[in-house]
C-alpha cells in the first residue's frame, strides 16, 4: 500500500515537471546587427547576409542532442523522483502532527488495561509503519512498570533513532542534487573534447565547432535543470524532519505525563510503596539479626 501511494507520488511529480518546463528555443546569432534598418548608400545587395530564422527545438530534441551522458542524467532524475516520492510519503503523511495527538487522545492509562495500551499502539504502527510517535510509545510501554525514568530513557533513546532514520532517508536526495550538476560538465567536457577533436575534418570548421558546444552545453543545462528542483525539495524536507522533532519532544512529554503526573500517583507511587515495604522489610530483618547475635565482648 505504501509502494502504491509512493508510486503515485513519483507519477505527480514527473508529470508536474514536464508540464512545467517551458518550451525551449535555440537562436542562432549569425543575424547581421542592422537588420531590419535600411541603409543610405547601398550599391551591392548580393553580399548581404541573408536573415536567419529562428530555429525551435523541443525538449525531446535537445536531450537527444546531448549524447550518452544524457542517459545516466535521466535515470539519476527517475531515482531522485522516486526517492521524493517516498519521503514525502514517510515524512508528510506517515509523520502526521495530527495522527500522533489522535493517538495520544486515545491512550488513557486510568481507563484502559495494560494489553489493551499495547493494541492501540500496535494498531497504530501497523497502519504507519514509517512513523516515529507510535513507535516511541511502544518503546515506552515496555519498560511501563520500571518507574518514569526508565520510560523517559526509553523515549529519549527510540525518538533519536527514529529522527536518525528520517535524516538518513534524505541522503539520497542530496546525492541527486550533488551528483546531476557533475555529471552534467562531464558531459559539456567531453563534449568539447570531441568537438576540438573534430577540427581537422573537412567543412565548415566554425559550424561544426559552434554545433559541437551547443551540444555539449546541453548536458550542463541539464544537470542544473536536475539539481535545482530536488536542491528545494530536500531543504523543505529537511525543514519538516527538524519540526517533527520538535513535535516529538512536546508529544513524548505529553505521554509521560499521562503515566507520571506532576502531581504524582498513579502507577510511580506504587512502586515507591512497594520499594518502600521492601525496605522496612529489609531493616528489620537486620534489626532481628543484630538483636538476635551474641554481644560483642569489650
Amino acid at each position: 500500500m505504501e509502494m502504491f501511494k509512493s508510486s503515485q507520488l513519483i507519477g505527480a511529480c514527473a508529470a508536474a515537471l514536464l508540464f512545467a518546463l517551458p518550451g525551449l528555443s535555440a537562436q542562432p546569432s549569425n543575424n547581421p546587427a542592422g537588420a531590419g534598418e535600411e541603409t543610405i548608400k547601398s550599391t551591392i545587395v548580393e553580399n548581404q547576409p541573408e536573415q536567419v530564422s529562428m530555429e525551435k527545438k523541443t525538449l525531446w530534441e535537445l536531450i537527444k542532442n546531448g549524447g550518452l551522458m544524457m542517459w545516466p542524467l535521466a535515470l539519476l532524475a527517475l531515482y531522485g523522483f522516486f526517492k521524493a516520492g517516498v519521503q514525502v510519503y514517510v515524512i508528510i503523511l506517515s509523520n502526521n502532527q495530527n495522527r500522533d495527538e489522535a493517538l495520544l487522545g486515545r491512550l488513557n492509562p486510568h481507563d484502559m488495561p495494560f494489553d489493551d495500551l499495547k493494541g492501540e499502539v500496535a494498531s497504530d504502527i501497523n497502519q504507519r509503519a514509517q512513523s516515529a510517535f507510535p513507535k516511541m510509545c511502544e518503546a515506552a510501554l515496555a519498560r511501563l512498570y520500571e518507574g518514569k525514568g526508565a520510560m523517559e530513557d526509553a523515549l529519549s533513546r527510540e525518538g533519536a533513532m527514529q529522527l536518525s532514520r528520517l535524516k538518513r532517508g534524505l541522503k539520497p536526495l542530496q546525492s541527486v542534487v550533488t551528483v546531476a550538476p557533475l555529471l552534467g560538465l562531464m558531459g559539456t567536457v567531453y563534449g568539447m573534447i570531441a568537438s576540438f577533436q573534430s577540427l581537422g575534418a573537412t567543412g565548415d570548421k566554425v559550424e561544426i565547432l559552434s554545433k559541437g558546444i551547443y551540444e555539449a552545453l546541453v548536458t550542463t543545462a541539464a544537470g542544473l535543470t536536475i539539481a535545482i528542483p530536488f536542491l528545494f525539495i530536500y531543504q523543505w524536507l529537511n525543514h519538516r524532519v527538524d519540526e517533527i522533532g520538535e513535535n516529538l519532544n512536546r508529544q513524548a512529554e505529553a505521554f509521560l505525563g499521562k503515566f507520571h503526573p506532576s502531581g504524582g500517583g498513579g502507577i510511580e507511587l506504587e512502586q515507591d510503596a512497594q520499594a518502600g515495604s521492601k525496605v522496612g522489610s529489609d531493616l528489620d530483618n537486620a534489626t532481628e539479626e543484630t538483636a538476635d547475635s551474641d554481644p560483642l565482648v569489650t
